[in-house]
């Protein structure tokens, strides 16, 4: 998956408009449409605002990590916004659940 196709997918899946992932980024919307449509390559730098103000880390946007759905967007924020001494019990027990099989 291209860059701009997976900050996309993260920003539908966050429910941001352009408008709202620039003002995020400290970018303008025109610019954020161009990365996404792929007729702008960003820099590094650009990238890390940009996955910053999506709540992810370059590489989930470039392709290192697993696309994550909707769900998964969400329940990482959840789990993010809990103490850490909730988060590690609930970690060990979603491991311990099976996993589908694509």
């Amino acid at each position: 998956m291209k860059f701009g196709d997976a900050v996309r997918r993260r920003r539908k899946a966050l429910g941001f408009t352009l408008e709202k992932l620039a003002e995020r980024a400290k970018l303008s919307p025109n610019y954020v449409g161009t990365v996404e449509t792929g007729r702008r390559d960003p820099s590094l730098s650009t990238v890390q605002q940009i996955a910053s103000a999506l709540g992810a880390s370059p590489a989930e946007l470039l392709g290192g990590v697993q696309e994550l759905g909707p769900a998964g967007v969400e329940a990482g924020r959840l789990v993010e916004g809990l103490p850490r001494e909730i988060q590690e019990p609930l970690l060990v027990f979603l491991r311990s659940l099976p996993r589908r099989r694509r």
